[in-house]
């Protein structure tokens, strides 16, 4: 089963029933305020409080970014920004993060937008 929880800036959330099989992952780069979730050019970044994280590293097109959180606890995904956008409130559970991309027909490669 998948849920779209929401979207945050380029970011959407999904609540999903477990991380797919036969895929392979990598860490995730974290910090002292969280997981990275999506990074920003201005230094204010989508951030996870809590739960493992992993980013799909198989079978993701490119200038896509699939993330998987497992959280046993809730954790909160913010942006650490002076007008940031609004948090989301996670309960525990697996959720799929897709970081949005777009396509530069003249470039003809496909980049993720910059928020």
């Amino acid at each position: 089963m998948r849920e779209i929880i929401g979207a945050q800036g380029e970011i959407t959330i999904i609540w999903i029933d477990r991380v797919p099989d036969s895929i392979t992952t990598q860490p995730v780069e974290t910090t002292d305020a969280g997981t990275i979730i999506s990074h920003s050019e201005s230094g204010h970044h989508h951030l996870l409080t809590g739960g493992d994280v992993l980013e799909r590293t198989s079978d993701v097109r490119p200038g896509m970014r699939v993330l998987y959180a497992i959280l046993d606890e809730p954790a909160r995904l913010h942006q650490t920004a002076q007008s940031a956008h609004e948090p989301y409130d996670l309960p525990p559970g697996v959720y799929e993060f897709r970081c949005a991309r777009e396509f530069d027909p003249f470039a003809e490669q496909a980049r993720r937008v910059a928020d």
